[in-house]
Parts: C-alpha cells; structure tokens; sequence
C-alpha cells in the first residue's frame, strides 16, 4: 500500500500532534522555570492543583507506616477523579519546621535537596496554608492516617534513611557481619528520633484537625476508627490490621466498595535489603528500651496487651525475617 506524502504546508495529522505535545509540553516548562525559577514554578503548579475545586483527601501519616500501599491503592481505584488527594507527613506549623530542619541539615543547605524534596516541602507549605483557610471558612477535609509498632516504626526509618548513615558504617556493613550490625543497634540506640511516633499525633493530627485521638475510644481487635469534628474527618487505621480491615475501613470512610490494598515501596527491594534483613533476624534489642517503646501512649492506646507482649518477644530474642 502506498501513502500519499502530506502537501508542503499541512498541518500534521492528530496522531503526530499527539507525539509532539510532550516536548512542546517539556519545552515550556524548561522556558518558565528559567524565567521564573524552580521553586516558584513549583509552587505555583501545586497552588493551581489545590484550587481546583475538589474535596480534599490527605493521606498524611508518620513515616514508614504503609501509607504509600494505601495512596497507591486510591490512586488505582480512580480516587483521584473526585477527589485531591495528597500523601504529606508533615503538614503543621511545627511539623513543617522539623522536617525541614532535619533535611537541610542532612543535606547540608535547601539549594542541595533533590528537586522531588525541595517540590515536597513547598506543596507542603501551600496545603498548610490550604487548610487554615479552609478552617477558618467553614469548609471540611478528610484525612487518611495509620499507626504501627512504634519500635518498628523507628527501625523502618532508620534504614530508609540509609543514605545518611556515617560512610565508615556503610562500609563495615558490606557485608552485614555480626560486627557491622552491633555497629547498627548501636547507631540507631544513641543517635535516631526514637519519640516521633509517641509525638506525631498530637503534632499533626491535633494541631492540624483539631482532633485529639488519644482522647477518642479505640478497638485494637476492630483495628481502625472514624474522628469527626466540624473541620475533618479522620480515618485512623492500624499497620497490622491492615489487611483485614483496610475494605471496611475505606467504605465506611469513603463509600469505596471492594477496596483492594496493594503492597508497595517494599524494603525487600531497597539497597539496604541484605542488612535490613539481617538486623531484624539477628538483633535482640535492650529491654530498657522496649520498655520505652511499649509504654509509650501509641502502644497503649491502639495495641493490646497480647499484641505488645508479642512485639517484645519479637524484637528480644532471635527471630525470623519478615518483609519490612
């Protein structure tokens, strides 16, 4: 078959059109930034997101609790069609400042954060801004969050952030010896923010939503509860239950049937997967500070007495790796 060049001068067909809307797309974009700056282009990108119009939803959580599975998994069931959804960890006033704090000083000033980090904290501050506006108008929000064992919480986090970790600790962990991870629990025990799971309630969600959950009844056996107020809605679910009550919760809460969780950012596929492994097999940790995870108020409000006692013996004698 053969095809009949376009005359000198037509416009090119749709298909073609569609090829060159991405350059002419990333072009652009490429043209403001260097007009304007990144940051700015950020921020006003994220300003015209929030204002769209749509009901709000949060995904704003503690880090490493499992709140990427469930963004994922509203994003997966169209969630985003109806709703604006955003997955922060720190989105008050105080909170905003911890966090960028901790990161700039990790990495030494804000012009040397990775755009997607620098792109993070000034959405950030915008839907800080957001929802005082909101508040102050009337208006509501919903938001998602989720607790887990705060010691695992805190391990989590220290081998997420296994790019800041001394490089003469890296290097006596390749590979993870019985040294390299005495070298680890020694690490994590003397220099890692062990209280932010006990704190992170009253930062965000209370001074956020005016909600305080620690003041609210809670089932460890249902595994997740509903908070209201004239502001926001909060969903609080729990890590451990997530699979037997992550459907129900999402019904109730949003009116999503057969919601399905879907597992994701996995610390099986990270680069610190082999030490991870062997630090949670290997390590029996000290029971003074079990005793300091365990009565923390997180513990005491949302886990039982026999889903305490089985974390200690999880995390006091040897044991089998599960997936992080």
């Amino acid at each position: 078959m053969t095809t009949t060049p376009s005359p000198a001068g037509a416009r090119p067909g749709p298909k073609r059109r569609r090829k060159r809307a991405p350059k002419l797309r990333a072009t652009g974009k490429r043209f403001i930034i260097s007009v304007i700056g990144e940051d700015r282009y950020v921020q006003q990108r994220a300003a015209r997101q929030i204002a769209r119009g749509k009901p709000l939803l949060l995904v704003h959580t503690m880090g490493k609790v499992g709140s990427t599975s469930v963004a994922a998994s509203l994003k997966a069931r169209g969630i985003k069609r109806t709703m604006t959804m955003y997955q922060p960890h720190f989105l008050s006033d105080e909170g905003i400042a911890f966090a960028e704090q901790l990161a700039i000083g990790r990495a030494g000033g804000w012009e040397k954060l990775s755009r997607k980090g620098r792109a993070g904290y000034l959405r950030n501050r915008l839907l800080n801004k957001e929802l005082k506006r909101l508040r102050a108008n009337g208006g509501r929000v919903k938001a998602i969050t989720i607790v887990r064992d705060p010691l695992a919480t805190n391990l989590s986090g220290l081998f997420h952030n296994y790019r800041w970790w001394p490089a003469e600790l890296k290097a006596q962990c390749n590979p993870p010896t019985a040294d390299c991870l005495a070298a680890v629990e020694r690490y994590f025990l003397d220099h890692y923010t062990h209280d932010v799971p006990d704190t992170w309630l009253d930062m965000e969600v209370k001074a956020v939503y005016g909600i305080d959950v620690f003041a609210e009844p809670f089932d460890p056996a249902r595994g997740y509860a509903i908070y209201r107020n004239e502001f926001a809605d909060v969903l609080l679910l729990k890590l451990e239950m997530m699979n037997q009550c992550a459907a129900a919760a999402i019904g109730d809460f949003l009116g999503l049937e057969n919601f399905v969780l879907q597992e994701s950012n996995v610390a099986d596929d990270k680069e610190y997967a082999d030490i991870y492994a062997a630090f949670r097999r290997e390590i029996a940790l000290p029971p003074a500070y079990l005793d300091r995870m365990y009565a923390s108020r997180l513990a005491q409000r949302f886990y039982s007495p026999d889903e305490i006692a089985a974390f200690r013996r999880k995390w006091s004698a040897v044991r089998i790796a599960e997936p992080g």
